[in-house]
């Protein structure tokens, strides 16, 4: 015999559907056809594929920073020591705060050359002449990722990091620990399946059937959303500040945890 698919759609959602089922004839449009019964085979086989997806939000209780320090020098080896010094220094700091030791780990490392194109210019020096060694020097960055478990510390552990020598402090990430990461994905996968459920029997109602049982469930889609904020690091104003007595304030933002299935479900 042969079978038609019927696909209805409707955003994310499709239901598939033998012909039979439907009472949606091939051939000449007889009545005999038009009015035929499905095989137990054909019934076994019509089914409904569903996708959809959950989603909640809830308060990070993770915070990630990115802080380090840099030099610059006529060799690569005078850059070396100058960050391995500095960032001892920072790192210290860091622990010194109440830091745990393997909260603080190197997240990027670089020593490259560069070329002051700027002072060539302004000396009238060519590029391609003999001079232009002299125009050479070395720059790096040491840098480290900060893992701060108590939100209300983040601005305090910045301040640690600035009076500690750092030069820069880069973007801070709120995100979750791995057991509330478990926990809200749990609840995201359950708003999911229940939002496909209650679609599916919808579109078997609307094709006058309804639903059997579940057969196939893909739940490995999803993401977890953290929250960023950038922090600009200037020197003088911090220094000025802190005179002051002002410190870090650091607003977080909920972390969106998403959880995507598609299933198939077999219909009566």
């Amino acid at each position: 015999m042969n079978r038609r698919e019927l696909i209805v759609a409707s955003g994310g959602i499709a239901a598939t559907a033998l012909s039979g089922c439907l009472g949606i004839g091939e051939g000449d449009g007889s009545a005999a056809a038009q009015q035929s019964s499905p095989t137990v085979e054909e019934r076994s086989n019509r089914s409904i594929v569903v996708s959809n997806a959950g989603q909640v939000q809830g308060e990070p209780d993770l915070a990630l920073l990115d802080v380090g320090v840099e030099a610059s020098g006529e060799s690569a080896g005078a850059v070396r020591n100058e960050l391995a010094t500095r960032a001892e220094e920072l790192r210290t700091a860091l622990l010194d705060y109440g830091l745990d030791e393997d909260a603080v780990t190197t997240s990027n490392f670089y020593i490259s050359d560069r070329v002051d194109r700027r002072r060539m210019e302004e000396e009238g020096v060519r590029p391609d002449s003999e001079k232009a060694d002299e125009y050479v020097y070395y720059q790096g960055t040491h840098s480290f990722s900060v893992e701060v478990e108590a939100i209300d510390e983040v601005g305090a552990v910045i301040d640690a990091a600035v009076d500690g020598g750092a030069d820069r402090v880069g973007r801070v990430t709120f995100t979750l620990s791995e057991e509330r990461r478990t926990e809200l994905r749990e609840e995201a996968l359950r708003k999911a399946i229940q939002g496909a459920r209650s679609e599916a029997e919808a579109i078997a109602d609307e094709v006058g059937t309804s639903i059997a049982e579940t057969t196939v469930v893909d739940a490995s889609q999803g993401q977890v959303t953290p929250f960023h904020r950038e922090f600009a690091y200037d020197a003088a104003a911090t220094a000025t500040e802190t005179a002051g007595g002002a410190s870090t304030g650091v607003e977080p933002g909920d972390v969106t945890v998403s959880a995507s299935v598609r299933v198939r479900y077999r219909m009566a």
